[in-house]
């Protein structure tokens, strides 16, 4: 007796930690790792370091979220992780670096993985402490150079664009550093292999993204079954994350909850307004389950029942994102369901007499950002307006109107716009204040679509019975 209790005491994290690891996760990360090592071929690393810890004042840090890709391939959310491949070793292909246990710190910060841990939740059989990384790469590149005189490619998170060169600055000046300690290698970007990789979604990321839909249908329908003139928005913004939070999920992204004139900021933040009798109010939220995130809007009134000039709105909107939807096959792209719905909103605004012509950029007054995106591990996730859907794809299709109250003090003073502001004036004080999105998560399929987030209620009809 007093034996196994010694073990419980001495292994007893180890077997909780095994006690929670999912084996349809380790094994998908098995197949992810074996796909990238392929990309990159037989002749190259793989490094990926660890996000780092963000600080939100002074001795106190954002919860800890690990870098998308590194996650991708390790299920692993502690920092100071590095992950190496090596598709070409005989014996050690993939090698994982890990802080080692400081239990001073761990009073502080929680616990720390150690290797058995970190073994059975990413399915890696080699794990070697952090401080082992540079002799580590250091004899692999020179072992790699001695073998042959071809060039070791180095592939790392570099990207292109503006945003990808912030995020990845810590990779870029390592491998700026690599190049000038070794001349026999060439660095690679490895985003472009990720890109490919995680744009079709795994029997277990679908089940990850169903659970986040379903936890943020259902804060939804809370929100609809309480809202009421004299609310405000921060208690709606409460309602949502204790629903995330009573499932054990967390937010995606933070919530946006914009009522009145609120909703026609497309990223409002404060969230304090209180809302008043004829108000909308939007709520563009999505929970996160696993890493992955969902990402739904729903835009509800506030006493319940829609007034005429919001109900035109709303049916417009309504009527772009079927049409936008009804596209979604394989072979279709972001591209072709933005076009759609951007014919059916011109018309409807031109016949609601908000444009004067279909044929310029008079829309973009009313509606200005894409019909679509990907989501997965980043609520816009890898993949463009170009990218041909594939099954196994998950994408949002979110049109909106906004009619904001200052949008024609913006525009250019010309002719044309003095005209324009002239024929739409009526109308516009008609609609003015008007903010609707409807956003949905869909699975793309081999014959068409699946609707995933269709338990939020979102014709007209449905969301105010939802409400009664």
């Amino acid at each position: 007796m007093r034996l196994v209790i010694f073990l419980l005491l001495i292994f007893g994290s180890t077997i909780a930690y095994a006690a929670d690891v999912n084996e349809a996760l380790v094994q998908d990360l098995k197949v992810r790792r074996t796909r990238v090592m392929t990309e990159t071929g037989r002749r190259s690393v793989v490094i990926l370091f660890s996000g780092a810890p963000k600080n939100y004042s002074n001795d106190v840090n954002y919860p800890f979220r690990q870098e998308n890709n590194l996650y991708y391939l390790t299920g692993i959310n502690q920092a100071g992780i590095t992950l190496v491949l090596i598709p070409g070793s005989t014996d050690q292909q993939e090698i994982l670096f890990l802080p080692e246990r400081d239990p001073s710190a761990e009073t502080w910060t929680g616990h720390m993985l150690s290797h058995e841990e970190a073994q059975l939740i990413s399915g890696i059989n080699h794990i070697r402490n952090a401080n082992a990384f540079e002799s580590f790469l250091e004899t692999t590149i020179n072992t790699y150079a001695q073998d042959s005189v071809d060039s070791t490619d180095v592939w790392m998170l570099i990207g292109k664009r503006a945003l990808q060169k912030q995020l990845f600055a810590k990779e870029r000046a390592y491998g700026r550093a690599l190049k000038n300690r070794y001349s026999n290698i060439r660095l690679r970007d490895i985003s472009q292999v990720f890109r490919d990789s995680r744009l079709v979604k795994s029997d277990y990321e679908l089940q990850q993204l169903r659970k986040a839909i379903d936890i943020t249908c259902e804060a939804h329908r809370k929100v609809m079954n309480s809202v009421q003139p004299g609310s405000y928005e921060y208690e709606l913004d409460g309602l949502i994350y204790n629903t995330y939070r009573h499932h054990g999920a967390h937010w995606g992204f933070p919530s946006i909850v914009g009522s009145g004139p609120n909703a026609t900021t497309l990223h409002y933040e404060e969230n304090t307004r209180q809302m008043h009798e004829g108000d909308l109010v939007l709520l563009d939220i999505g929970a996160e389950v696993g890493h992955y995130s969902a990402d739904i809007t729903r835009t509800v009134p506030v006493s319940g029942t829609f007034s005429a000039e919001q109900r035109a709105i709303y049916d417009l909107v309504f009527q772009a994102q079927e049409a936008a939807m009804s596209l979604v096959r394989p072979g279709a792209t972001i591209g072709d369901l933005h076009n759609k719905a951007l014919e059916v909103i011109k018309a409807g605004l031109e016949g609601l007499e908000l444009i004067t012509n279909t044929s310029g950029k008079q829309y973009r007054m009313w509606f200005m950002h894409g019909t679509s995106h990907f989501i997965g591990l980043d609520v816009h996730d890898v993949g463009n307006r170009n990218t041909l859907f594939i099954p196994g794809m998950v994408l949002t299709v979110e049109p909106g109107i906004y009619i904001r109250e200052d949008a024609l003090d913006h525009l250019e003073d010309t002719p044309e716009n003095r005209q324009l502001k002239e024929d739409i004036y009526d109308a516009f004080e008609l609609y003015k204040n008007i903010g609707i999105r409807i956003e949905d998560d869909v699975l793309v399929t081999e014959n068409g679509y699946e609707l995933l987030s269709g338990s939020a209620p979102r014709e007209i009809g449905s969301v105010i019975s939802e409400m009664k």
